[in-house]
């Protein structure tokens, strides 16, 4: 009975939707559908999963037709690929021979909505309906209900996240990378574009039946993935690896910094460099950068077995959380190096320790611990009201430096920022370099790290320098 009251249903849905085309408002699908009532609360909305394991979720959009179909499932099969397909139910209903070989071949289908609608046109109920008679149709032909929903578009709605959350679905998903294959670029043109964006946790959207070229792409993908060493994998696999559990509220000390405009009186820490005679020397990095950027710096300071403090820009860290986190599990540390990256002297204090509050709370959530209390100014811009300021909402240390390598500007060649560097170089000096797209780092670092290496320097953290001179002057009191 339920299977045929479905049939049904796609019959008056197909004639339908060739009578309302053009029609301004979409009617509900079937006047005798129970559509359960919203409680308010909305399912999570997942465009990226935070994970550290290099892994990229690559999803399809609807089915082409056979030919096509079975042309990209073969290119994925070479390519030891495995994709989300988000199908329409209709499609799913016409064609379930081909889904099931798509799931035999051990990709993943999840809910595509049923006509694969402009989710932004439709109310509760419809969408409620589009949603609830896929996961019908699922069950029916496939024998499992999917666990997540996307529009046609990658769009969201609150609607959407309304219906799915009453229908027990865990989440909504959109997307980190719309190459927009719509507009018919070439295979090479679509992977230039996913490789300007590309990180872990990436969710890869594109289309079964618009563009041809995804087919010539999918090699392509696989090249660029083993170049980044990652692993092209489905959407709950990925989501699988993620690693967030806890909102920043929950984590202690998420709430160390925070505005206190009594600073008159406060006595702030400036540390520049450690006063010793033993060569040791800190190598320290400021600012963001894309996911490349990164992991080529952590490289090189793995390979010499080198860790390092890294004073980190909210904003950046936010979009990319699982970035930070990586760098503290490669036995680095990470300190706050503002949020939106401005001249702090030029900033009102209240500007300024909202800015500090925000950047730690992202560091925060991103390490889902707190960072450690130290910062460092934009451009190493600092005045002494500016230090107290910074001191009373809670920063124990201002950590600054005495080795500007310059390797910011793009104009500096990698022997350029080692000849400045190394021309300035003394026991106990902190080294300031960046992380940041475009510049000479990454080719500069390994002469310099080399040449201090021949020279008998030692490296060092910059917390193991602050907490042995703190714990000296405590002595000497």
């Amino acid at each position: 009975m339920k299977l045929l009251k479905l049939c049904g249903l796609l019959i008056i849905l197909f004639l339908a939707g060739c009578q309302t085309a053009t029609q301004e408002t979409i009617h509900p699908i079937d006047s005798s559908i129970e559509v359960k009532k919203s409680d308010g609360s909305k399912s999570d909305v997942i465009s990226h999963a935070n994970i550290v394991v290099p892994k990229v979720s690559l999803t399809f959009n609807g089915l082409a037709d056979n030919d096509t179909m079975k042309l990209l499932l073969t290119k994925l099969d070479e390519s030891n690929m495995k994709a989300t397909f988000f199908l329409d139910g209709m499609r799913v209903a016409q064609e379930p021979e081909l889904v099931k070989d798509i799931l035999k071949r051990g990709h993943e289908v999840q809910n595509g909505t049923l006509t694969f609608p402009d989710v932004s046109t439709l109310n509760y109920e419809q969408t409620y309906e589009e949603i609830m008679l896929t996961n019908q149709i699922f069950e029916e032909h496939l024998g499992y209900t999917p666990k997540f929903v996307r529009s046609r578009s990658g769009d969201v709605t609150d609607n959407m996240r309304l219906a799915a959350k009453a229908l027990d679905m865990k989440a909504v998903i959109g997307l980190s990378i719309n190459p927009l294959d719509r507009k018919m670029q070439s295979a090479q043109e679509l992977i230039n574009y996913i490789s300007k964006y590309i990180d872990r946790g990436s969710i890869i959207h594109l289309n079964t039946y618009i563009n041809p070229a995804i087919i010539d792409a999918i090699p392509l993908l696989a090249q660029l993935a083993k170049e980044r060493e990652y692993t092209i994998t489905t959407l709950s696999d990925l989501l699988d690896e993620r690693y967030l559990t806890k909102s920043v509220e929950e984590i202690a000390g998420y709430d160390a910094v925070s505005p206190n405009l009594n600073y008159e009186q406060v006595q702030p820490n400036l540390y520049y460099r450690k006063e010793t005679t033993k060569k040791e020397i800190a190598i320290t990095f400021d600012d963001w950068a894309h996911e490349k950027r990164v992991k080529e710096v952590l490289d090189v300071l793995r390979k010499y077995n080198i860790k390092s403090t890294f004073f980190l820009i909210g904003s950046g860290v936010e979009k990319n959380p699982q970035l930070a986190k990586m760098i503290v599990e490669e036995g680095h540390e990470v300190a706050s190096h503002s949020y939106y990256h401005l001249d702090v002297t030029k900033m009102t204090p209240e500007d300024l320790q909202a800015d500090l509050v925000k950047a730690h709370q992202a560091l925060t959530y991103a390490l889902q611990e707190p960072p450690l209390l130290y910062f460092r100014p934009a451009q190493g811009i600092m005045d002494e009201r500016t230090a107290k300021i910074i001191t009373a909402a809670g920063i124990k240390t201002i950590a600054m430096y005495d080795i500007a390598s310059f390797d910011w500007n793009l104009d500096y060649s990698a022997q350029d920022i080692y000849d400045r560097v190394i021309s300035r170089v003394a026991p106990g000096k902190v080294i300031v370099m960046h992380i940041l797209d475009g510049t000479n780092t990454v080719e500069a670092l390994p002469l310099i790290i080399e040449k201090l290496l021949e020279d008998g320097y030692s490296f060092s953290k910059m917390s193991t320098w602050i907490e042995e001179d703190s714990n000296r002057d405590v002595n000497e009191q």
